[in-house]
């Protein structure tokens, strides 16, 4: 039943004018060595398709459909993820699927080019992470995961929003969302530049443990002939349990001629129990640790292939662990990238290396 609605839609389309397809397929497999050097194998994929109709130069319908690799383990289930041990489920278990399933449907009205006006599903996240493994936000950011709404919306500039409706969150909560990307005055020219976007979001009628996020993202880089760099630093906040959840994120990037380094450090400020206030843990937050720091050196010997060494040191709820990844990157042509990947992970108890390949390709 899950694919009448897409068949039909598909149908009408043939009738349109101008119909055109993009979306994004991310594709991993990967296998993990245990005792006795026994192989673990796993694999997942993630499918995004938009089908865009145009029924005129400024009128534009799109439909969604999205295929998603699930995990499922004792009584939680998730989205799998081939770098996550725990969350990487075998090819052909019964404890993995992947449905192909309607993901959203939407009128919008370009009224002139920086101004459209939407009807129907919108999706949003902020703060999402920028570097290789964290760059999904539908599974962790620094201030707000993919959401969802079904409502009237807003986007005007190159980045900013205005969105309301129903949430996706329950059968009873609505939700408003806004955004706005702002050019420093001075700072922001050709090669020099400077944009600041804060970000609100409210919440009625539950769905979640806090009300509102607010949040702000800013972005610095600067441009030369040979030497280029970037620096990035996100704030969000929300309250949960009687006290306020505060995470930060600075992202600095370098890249000189053929050299590139990319790094990520995130932290929450989370706080001890009190007679008023319950502990905040870092189930309150979007991402998994309460600080991480990723860094990862790399050359780029062509266009088409370069190599990295990555380092991630995690600290979760519990003992801290690390992993080293040495990455091979390969871009066959525009908008396709495949990486080789060995991973060895330093945590408590036995610790055994994995491999694998990674691709992503843009349509």
């Amino acid at each position: 039943m899950h694919f009448l609605p897409i068949v039909m839609l598909i149908a009408c389309a043939a009738f349109a004018a101008d119909v055109s397809f993009e979306g994004t397929l991310d594709v991993d497999y990967a296998n993990y060595l245990e005792n006795n050097l026994t192989a673990n194998n796993a694999a997942n994929q993630d499918l995004r398709i938009k089908m865009n109709i145009d029924l005129d130069e400024n009128v534009r319908a799109v439909v969604g459909a999205a295929s998603k690799s699930w995990y499922i383990n004792g009584d939680s289930s998730g989205y799998s993820r081939i770098r996550h041990r725990e969350k990487a489920t075998p090819i052909g278990s019964d404890k993995r699927f992947s449905p192909f399933l309607f993901d959203g449907f939407s009128l919008e009205w370009t009224v002139r080019r920086d101004l459209t006006f939407i009807f129907g599903d919108m999706f949003y996240s902020f703060g999402g992470f920028n570097y290789y493994y964290w760059r999904n936000p539908d599974y962790y950011a620094a201030v707000l995961t993919t959401q969802g709404i079904r409502g009237l919306g807003v986007r005007f500039g190159k980045e900013g929003y205005v969105y309301i409706g129903a949430s996706d969150s329950n059968d009873k909560s609505s939700r408003i969302a806004a955004s706005y990307a702002f050019s420093v005055p001075g700072i922001n020219q050709v090669n020099n530049k400077f944009t600041i976007a804060p970000m609100f979001d409210l919440i009625k009628g539950g769905g979640r443990p806090h009300r509102y996020t607010i949040g702000a993202d800013a972005n610095y880089s600067r441009s030369y002939t040979d030497l280029n760099y970037a620096i990035r630093g996100i704030w969000g906040l929300h309250p949960s349990s009687g006290s306020y959840v505060n995470t930060f994120t600075l992202e600095p990037s370098f890249n000189y001629k053929n050299f590139n380094l990319a790094s990520t450090c995130y932290w929450a400020l989370l706080s001890d129990s009190t007679e008023s206030t319950a502990p905040l843990t870092v189930e309150q937050t979007y991402a998994s640790d309460e600080r991480l720091i990723y860094i990862e050196p790399s050359y780029s010997f062509t266009k088409k292939f370069s190599m990295g060494l990555g380092f991630e040191w995690h600290k979760p709820d519990s003992e801290s662990w690390y992993l080293i990844a040495p990455t091979a990157y390969l871009y066959p042509t525009a908008g396709v990238d495949v990486s080789f990947w060995i991973g060895y992970s330093i945590v408590p108890g036995p610790n055994y290396p994995g491999y694998g390949i990674s691709s992503s390709v843009k349509f």
